[in-house]
């Protein structure tokens, strides 16, 4: 559950997540604000730093857990604007969905041993496909040969 993804943010969003996370917040007993909010001083004192750069990146990277992931979803309400009066969180919002819900298929998918965990992390769904296809693929040749391979039903010993 603690296993970090990253999430690509733009300084306006980063600064969304500082206004709103409370460096108090826990999760079941876990500390969850102070950590979050650490990394998003850095990512914007990184904005900062970069500013006077002939080309600034308009969004950096961050790692984040999924604790963190769902202390953004409970504080960070959707009509959320910032003091310029820009609507900022929308986006940012789908960012931690899709994060989340990636999270999600991955663990489904290393549930249903069709990867190795190494494996699981990938983003891109083009390896997960090709897993599920030899998984398949092997599961229509086992029948074929009426079952006698020594194998179990998901393709290992």
């Amino acid at each position: 559950m603690n296993a970090d993804r990253t999430l690509i943010l733009t300084e306006i969003e980063a600064w969304a997540v500082e206004d709103m996370i409370r460096h108090t917040w826990q999760d079941e007993g876990r500390p969850v604000g102070k950590p979050l909010l650490m990394k998003v001083l850095a990512l914007i004192d990184e904005f900062e730093s970069r500013r006077s750069q002939s080309n600034p990146p308009r969004d950096l990277p961050l790692a984040m857990t999924e604790d963190e992931c769902w202390a953004i979803d409970f504080h960070i309400r959707r009509g959320h604007v910032d003091p310029t009066g820009i609507r900022v969180v929308k986006d940012l919002l789908l960012k931690v969905f899709r994060l989340l819900l990636d999270r999600r298929a991955a663990d489904e998918v290393r549930r249903l041993g069709l990867l190795d965990a190494t494996d699981a992390h990938e983003t891109d769904a083009r390896p997960r496909i090709r897993e599920l296809r030899e998984f398949l693929e092997h599961d229509r040749a086992r029948e074929e040969d009426g079952g006698t391979s020594d194998e179990g039903p998901r393709g290992k010993s």
